[in-house]
């Protein structure tokens, strides 16, 4: 083979490599943008349906908590094979001893948690059909027997995120803020804000007292009216007898 041959050879073979590699490119490039393509419609998709899954999550939340709201859970309460309805007056009793004046209709739900395994009574959840009134009931808690205690009813997920808060809340106080927990928030207060809060409040009730002792000041002053004869007549006091005996004495003297 001349060398004529050879060059021609390595052009040709120079030539088809770029051709492959142009014709790589393209068809990699044609696939690139059409999985991209797709794949930015699945995305888009997924996007869709997160926040659906998010917006359900969340209506759910609600109406779990909606469901709870009027819940109160009673720890202690023997089972001693009580039907439903001795159950309700059972602890429609125990309630009343506590202080809390309660209709059987004031209940509209009691139900165990739980199977019985003979060992442990289970827990009730009872259903109350006014939110006043198991707060009521909350108030009077400490007044229900030693061995019976009562939780509010939270779903598992806000009764998890309270063991973790109330952990954070044990730390503030130890600093000397006031922490509590609300549902499954953390509240925290320093005693400058507490204080603050206590002045903002003293501020805001301190036009209505001066306003009162205007008021109280005014009425003292004001002359008072006087009584009428029917009213005298109607409502006698020891001042009209004296009045009318001295009147009697002065009417003999004269005609004597």
């Amino acid at each position: 083979m001349n060398i004529d041959t050879a060059l021609l050879l390595e052009k040709l073979n120079e030539k088809l490599n770029q051709q492959t590699l142009v014709i790589t490119t393209a068809v990699t490039n044609n696939v690139l943008e059409v999985l991209n393509e797709k794949l930015s419609g699945l995305m888009e998709e997924n996007n869709v349906l997160k926040n659906k899954v998010t917006y359900l999550e969340q209506k759910l939340n609600i109406a779990e908590k909606e469901k709870r709201k009027n819940n109160l859970i009673f720890f202690g309460i023997q089972e001693l094979g009580k039907t439903e309805i001795e159950l309700v007056d059972y602890i429609k009793d125990l309630i009343e001893d506590a202080g809390v004046h309660l209709n059987s209709q004031e209940i509209s739900n009691v139900q165990r948690i739980g199977r019985w395994t003979g060992k442990k009574n289970r827990p009730v959840v009872v259903s109350f059909s006014c939110l006043w009134k198991k707060h009521l009931v909350m108030k009077n808690k400490t007044n229900l027997p030693q061995d019976i205690y009562i939780k509010e009813d939270f779903p598992k997920e806000v009764l998890e995120k309270r063991r973790q808060l109330k952990i954070q809340a044990d730390e503030e106080r130890k600093k000397g803020n006031i922490a509590f927990i609300k549902y499954d928030k953390l509240v925290v207060k320093t005693h400058s804000e507490t204080s603050r809060d206590k002045r903002k409040r003293e501020e805001s009730s301190s036009p209505n007292e001066s306003q009162q002792k205007k008021t109280t000041t005014q009425t003292k002053s004001a002359p008072q009216p006087t009584k009428t004869s029917t009213n005298t007549i109607a409502k006698p006091g020891i001042l009209n007898y004296v009045e009318r005996t001295r009147s009697a004495s002065l009417s003999g003297l004269s005609k004597n």
